[in-house]
């Protein structure tokens, strides 16, 4: 019993495994995506950064031919109107060809002196070009456009301007934006995932309960295969010796005890697995030469309680297993070997009960039967009982022991 619940751990911890990797996949996987997509959106950003210069370059020099007539004034006036318009340029600076600031859009460096970087129309002979540079607001990126008079002769150049505090806001806003959906995104698929782990569980419960049950069924087939046997060497030895009407009798005795217990299972343990795993250690008790006693009144009733099977099955066969071990000790040899069981549900409740005749527990020895390794039984043992409360406690249950020395034993399961 104990190697079977050491299995379903294996089974658990793999379940448990390939879902932790297949979110940790999901994350990694949304959030390298979200990265990428980041990095694009931010180069993307620097180049609409730089075509948005040009163009509102380009647009600003096409104006100022319209402005040759202008007073200084009208000009001031005109240019804050533009760049009003224009959201995504901060500073237009219109230099003439004596480096005299004819207009700025900070109105208290116009008609001042242009002291920075004179731009260098001769390697650029599209008459345009954008780089990185710092000025009075501070470091930016600004386009460079070179002013022709009528004739075609250069008489200054225009800047316009895109301040790095402006472009950092954007990123910033790009990146926040891009935080926001990776999180709403791994959000979702948490939920996705919960939902689909959630499904995925329960039909995994489903199988491992049809897979418990139908192995349970084969151990009983087993168990029952080998009490057939015994009975068979009965009936023959009785047949040998011409004891035919006891052979006759001995077949039907057995035949109504097995078709009765059987029936009395089937009918009062509606979980298929629980229930093929006490018909397979009724047999087992069979062989070991145990009474198989169920209770008057049994019942249970998959709808009184959510105890998950495989729990079920583990804390069951455990607690009879130790029952017949007990019985099976040198010191039971010549006593009569009965194992009685029990189990009891009403609505939101669990009873189970186990009773041997087994020698007992000394009062010394109680409290330490449930400790990890502790037996009486040698070395390598002491683990079932152990596991049994272990697992009993974390699903909200209780177990206790009642025992006299000489007289056997009583486990109690109690979940409410």
């Amino acid at each position: 019993m104990e190697k079977k619940a050491n299995n379903r751990g294996k089974l658990y911890s793999i379940r448990k495994e390939i879902q932790r990797s297949q979110l940790i996949l999901i994350i990694v996987t949304t959030v390298l995506l979200t990265i990428g997509g980041a990095l694009i959106n931010i180069n993307s950003n620097k180049k609409a950064f730089d075509q948005s210069l040009q163009d509102t370059s380009d647009l600003i020099t096409r104006l100022y031919y319209f402005t040759k007539d202008y007073s200084q004034e009208e000009l001031c006036d005109y240019m804050d109107s533009i760049v009003a318009e224009i959201p995504d340029v901060d500073v237009i600076s219109i230099v003439d060809n004596y480096n005299n600031r004819i207009y700025h859009t900070n109105h208290f460096l116009i008609n001042t002196q242009y002291d920075g970087t004179y731009p260098d129309f001769a390697s650029h002979p599209k008459g345009y070009y954008t780089e990185d540079n710092k000025g009075p607001s501070g470091p930016q990126r600004r386009t460079y456009s070179a002013i022709y008079d009528s004739l075609g002769k250069y008489s200054g150049f225009i800047m316009t301007i895109r301040l790095k505090t402006s472009m950092f806001s954007v990123t910033v806003r790009t990146i926040s934006m891009f935080v926001i959906v990776v999180l709403i995104a791994v959000i979702l698929e948490l939920i996705i995932s919960a939902y689909l782990f959630k499904k995925i569980k329960r039909e995994f419960m489903e199988f491992t309960k049809d897979f418990e049950g139908t192995k349970f069924l084969v151990d009983s087939m087993r168990a029952n295969n080998h009490d057939f046997t015994n009975k068979l060497h009965v009936i023959l030895g009785l047949i040998q010796i011409g004891q035919y009407d006891k052979a006759v009798s001995y077949i039907e005795n057995i035949s109504i005890i097995q078709r009765e217990t059987v029936s009395k299972v089937m009918n009062t343990i509606d979980n298929s697995s629980f229930a093929a795993l006490l018909i397979g250690k009724i047999a087992r008790a069979s062989e070991c030469n145990v009474k198989f006693i169920l209770q008057e009144g049994i019942t249970f009733k998959s709808s009184d309680i959510d105890i998950p099977s495989e729990a079920l099955v583990t804390i069951t066969g455990n607690l009879i297993d130790n029952a017949l071990d007990a019985m099976n000790t040198a010191s039971s040899c010549e006593k009569s070997k009965e194992l009685t069981f029990g189990v009891f549900t009403k609505a939101g409740e669990l009873l189970i009960t186990v009773k041997d005749t087994g020698p007992g527990v000394p009062d010394e020895i109680k409290e330490k039967i449930f400790e990890n390794g502790f037996s009486t039984k040698g070395s390598g043992r002491g683990v079932g009982l152990y596991h049994t409360k272990q697992l009993v406690e974390s699903l909200g249950g209780s177990i206790t022991l009642e025992s006299q020395v000489g007289k056997g034993s009583s486990f109690m399961i109690r979940f409410k």
